[in-house]
């Protein structure tokens, strides 16, 4: 009996060592050392260690944060008593999960979101979607930018090119973008008006 008691001991804690060993345990529990107390970063090097791989890198504003560079990163974070609230946690695939969280100290007061990419149980990439979806929005208004003025000079090199003898309707020099005929356009239709009134004028 006392056997079988020490073998169901020995299975939970193997049990306990596989669950403990998976990804989203170690990111929990490196998360909670950043409680907002000020600690030394020897202190919590072994989890970070245990979550964070040797070929990590993150991209974060133009340039590549490698394993060793965010390991002085959170050096200063704990020495200014960082506080981590996680608010966001969803997976995108296999190996890819889209996290937000808080990071609140003496200096700042800011929301990171974040999508890291695993291998092994541990963060082997790192990239700010903040920044991505900013750097987007900065291209896609820089394209519509260039966009315009080629289509005003694209409408305005075929009224050059045009044929003098095509129709004014289609081809006005005068008209504006939003309008098409332009002046020669209501200038026509106006005399069209004109010759159909005095149409009707005869027949009386």
């Amino acid at each position: 009996m006392g056997l079988f008691r020490h073998h169901h001991h020995h299975t939970a804690t193997v049990e306990a060592e596989a669950v403990q060993d998976t990804f989203e345990t170690n990111f929990l529990r490196y998360l909670r050392t950043f409680d907002g107390s000020k600690r030394a970063f020897s202190e919590v090097e072994v989890l970070f260690n245990q979550l964070y791989d040797d070929e990590f890198y993150e991209s974060k504003n133009d340039t590549l944060i490698t394993k060793d560079q965010a390991k002085q990163s959170h050096t200063r974070l704990f020495e200014l008593g960082s506080k981590v609230t996680l608010t966001h946690f969803k997976h995108k695939g296999v190996d890819q999960i889209d996290i937000k969280y808080r990071l609140a100290n003496a200096e700042s007061d800011r929301v990171i979101h974040q999508l890291i990419a695993t291998k092994d149980r541990k963060i082997i990439r790192a990239e700010n979607l903040d920044q991505a979806k900013h750097e987007h929005e900065i291209r896609r208004e820089e394209v519509r930018m260039e966009e315009c003025p080629r289509r005003e000079v694209r409408r305005e090199e075929r009224m050059m090119c045009a044929d003098p003898c095509a129709d004014p309707y289609m081809m006005d020099p005068y008209a504006e973008p939003c309008r098409r005929g332009g002046l020669v356009h209501d200038i026509r239709r106006d005399e069209r008006r004109v010759r159909r009134d005095e149409r009707m004028c005869r027949r009386f």
